[in-house]
């Protein structure tokens, strides 16, 4: 039996005005025709913020995060995630899918905004779940 290896990819981008941008996919639930993939991003002003809001570590840091950075940068860091999220869809398995859940500290204006974007700049096979809030894309097998 042919195994397909899935380990997690993590792209690190660094912004203008200090900022750091770390966009993550990880196998998250494997299922009888492959395995769903966990999108995530953050931005943060270091890696070790970042990290630990990543990981759901609760300190100062990840409370910094969670209300000083919320909008203060537009779009770009979602556009470029998102371009990221696109290149990781083609190097996918057939029959495995990606999820984008909202975990923010403002959780509902975060899949607001995302849903926005999604029925603006997105291919319409991403499907929007309101009741998870978060958005799923399924790769068809051939």
């Amino acid at each position: 039996m042919n195994t397909i290896k899935r380990a997690k990819k993590v792209k690190t981008v660094f912004l203008s005005q200090g900022l750091i941008l770390k966009i993550r996919l990880l196998p998250w639930i494997h299922t009888k025709d492959g395995y769903i993939w966990l999108a995530s991003m953050a931005v943060g002003k270091s890696i070790r913020q970042i990290n630990d809001w990543m990981n759901k570590r609760k300190n100062g840091r990840v409370r910094q995060l969670n209300t000083s950075l919320t909008g203060k940068f537009g779009v770009k860091p979602q556009a470029i995630a998102m371009r990221q999220v696109r290149k990781w869809i083609e190097e996918l398995p057939d029959g495995d899918a990606i999820c984008l859940r909202c975990e923010s500290a403002k959780a509902n204006k975060q899949f607001d905004i995302w849903q926005k974007w999604f029925r603006k700049n997105e291919d319409s096979s991403w499907i929007i779940s309101e009741e998870h809030m978060s958005f799923y894309y399924y790769k068809n097998k051939v």
